[in-house]
């Protein structure tokens, strides 16, 4: 028996069990839905800093690995829980495709930690097997993850999110009306992070599938845009709380889903 390989399956397990709780919630509460995400970032942070503690020697060396995985939660934690929406959009296309039943956050919450797991894995085995050819794509994507979650004097903050509650009320959804993010590039008053945050979320609006959950989040994230063209990063992942909320409605309806407005 391998005990860490153990716990990745307990982990995952019991993460997906927690997903499938919060698809079956009525309403999704903001404080909910932070402690999840909470729960699924820090756990694949932990696992990945835990495995990697054990193959070195030394308090200080340990101390370092904890470190640098706690900079790589904090700048990644916005970037991942952008790309485990998609994921979890992907996978509700699948499965209405395919005629199963539709999860979200079974998805939402595995990608969640294996992402942050793989973040911390990468640069860790980077370090310690010497893999030069690692580093230029590493640090390319973690100068990206910094721009994309410190756009603004609000983000310079120690920890990723403060979203335990919101006093902002859950928006309607309202059909989207095409990419509004491109349009803005071109225009004055905007740092160089700010644009890569706009640009990544351009070229994602594209791919997210039209399927019921995955249209109202995109919906609500287009109108918060089109309303705050220019916010901190710190709003943006507001915006999304409150987009997943405003969405939750349409997990299962799928075909049957109410009118938008």
């Amino acid at each position: 028996m391998n005990p860490y390989k153990d716990a990745l399956l307990i982990v995952t397990i019991a993460l997906a069990g927690a997903g499938l709780w919060l698809d079956t919630r009525e309403v999704l509460e903001q404080a909910t839905v932070f402690v999840a995400f909470h729960v699924a970032s820090l756990a694949g942070i932990l696992l990945a800093a835990v495995y990697l503690c054990f193959n070195v020697e030394g308090f200080w060396r340990r101390l370092l690995i904890i470190a640098c995985a706690f900079i790589v939660w904090r700048m990644s934690f916005f970037p991942v829980m952008v790309f485990a929406g998609w994921v979890a959009t992907l996978g509700e296309w699948l499965l209405i495709n395919t005629g199963l039943p539709v999860v979200i956050y079974p998805t939402f919450l595995v990608a969640m930690a294996a992402m942050h797991w793989g973040a911390v894995m990468l640069g860790g085995v980077m370090v310690l097997r010497r893999k030069a050819l690692w580093a230029p794509p590493l640090l390319a994507a973690f100068i990206i993850a910094v721009m994309v979650s410190m756009t603004a004097p609000e983000d310079l903050a120690p920890l990723p999110d403060y979203s335990l509650s919101l006093e902002d009320a859950v928006p309607p959804v309202i059909p989207p009306r095409g990419n509004p993010y491109f349009e803005v590039l071109g225009k004055a008053g905007y740092g160089w992070p700010e644009r890569v945050l706009i640009f990544a979320s351009g070229a994602m609006y594209d791919l997210i599938p039209g399927t019921p959950w995955s249209t109202a989040v995109k919906s609500v994230l287009e109108h918060a845009f089109r309303d705050l063209p220019k916010a901190s990063s710190a709003q943006r992942v507001r915006e999304h709380y409150l987009a997943f909320r405003a969405a939750h409605g349409r997990i299962r309806c799928g075909s049957d889903c109410p009118g938008d407005g």
